[in-house]
């Protein structure tokens, strides 16, 4: 998915108390027929699905507004459950996420464990149904508030910088120039397509 430089969304404002929809369930799934079929049980239940295709567009999704739950699959292309997860985790820990998954892991790292975990089967849907209605809308007050600044980095004397994504949690290059050593920049991910501000710090002696 691509946008134009005036349609191209924001990066995960950590700053803004949004509201959060009280229906609405983040949905990500990469298999188009699962997402469907648990968007039309949701909708009978009472709750508006968002659908998204995997992390990166869960992340996308999660720009506009905060779900009351977020159910996940694990095996996902480009962004995989477990690192949308983590960045879930870090980010918006008051949100409840259930996984959905072809199987049950034993074990899942303790940072992202979700708050309920259901095999992929259609006798599980009935559960999960309600595992949803059973779970608290997240407080707008309980959701962090992060000060924005900058990244700073150095040249790594490769023509480029290397800058970790402050959404998705990715590394990515930034060509270098002699104009970003001394002015404010904002890259945008290759990976999720997220505005950030970086900060060059040169190296020579003052």
């Amino acid at each position: 998915m691509f946008w134009g430089p005036d349609s191209r969304p924001e990066s995960i404002d950590k700053n803004v108390m949004r509201d959060v929809s009280v229906n609405s369930v983040l949905l990500v799934d990469d298999d188009p027929t699962i997402r469907e079929i648990l968007s039309e049980q949701l909708g009978e239940a009472g709750f508006k699905a968002e659908q998204a295709e995997d992390g990166i567009d869960g992340l996308v999704k999660l720009r506009d507004k905060l779900p009351k739950v977020i159910i996940s699959d694990l095996q996902m292309p480009r962004m995989a459950g477990i690192g949308f997860l983590s960045v879930v985790r870090r980010w918006f820990p008051s949100v409840p996420v259930i996984v959905f998954l072809g199987s049950i892991r034993s074990e899942l790292p303790a940072g992202i464990k979700p708050d309920r975990c259901f095999e992929k089967s259609a006798r599980q849907i009935g559960e999960l149904l309600q595992a949803v209605q059973d779970q608290e809308t997240p407080d707008r007050a309980c959701l962090p508030q992060v000060i924005s600044t900058p990244v700073r980095t150095r040249s790594g004397g490769a023509g480029y910088f290397v800058l970790t994504c402050t959404d998705c949690l990715r590394l990515f290059q930034v060509m270098s120039t002699a104009e970003d050593r001394r002015v404010e920049r904002t890259a945008v991910c290759v990976h999720c397509e997220a505005r950030m501000p970086y900060l060059i710090e040169s190296s020579a002696p003052a």
